[in-house]
């Protein structure tokens, strides 16, 4: 636990001092802080089970899995990241370890997780 910690932790950090001195592209929405909260639910999880992302997504999608290289490829919009560069800081995740992509709007992903479970249950997903 504590080593994802510590990894989400210098993950944000760099990511931080990237931005500040304007080397990555975009805005970022950093996660620092809210660790413990982050890797603590993702252990109570199955490696099947699907988590959505708040727009603070960075340390969720780290804590469920998502590879550092990838999600940082993605902060500065490359293809090689989580999202094909396409999602930046914003709406990252990785639906290959069960992080869908991150929402902007805060209190949307109830609705949107509730709605992709019917759908999965109506073509026997679940």
């Amino acid at each position: 636990m504590y080593r994802r910690m510590f990894l989400i932790r210098q993950f944000e950090l760099k990511v931080n001092e990237l931005f500040l001195k304007g080397l990555m592209p975009g805005t970022i929405h950093l996660s620092h802080g809210q660790e413990a909260t982050e890797v603590g639910a993702c252990l109570a999880l199955r490696p099947d089970d699907v988590i959505t992302l708040t727009h603070r997504g960075h340390g969720q999608a780290l804590a469920k899995g998502v590879a550092p290289a990838a999600l940082m490829a993605e902060l500065f919009g490359k293809a090689t990241g989580c999202c094909h560069g396409k999602g930046g800081s914003l709406h990252v995740g990785d639906i290959t370890v069960g992080a869908l992509p991150a929402i902007a709007i805060v209190g949307a992903s109830s609705p949107i997780a509730t709605g992709m479970a019917w759908a999965w249950i109506g073509v026997g997903v679940v």
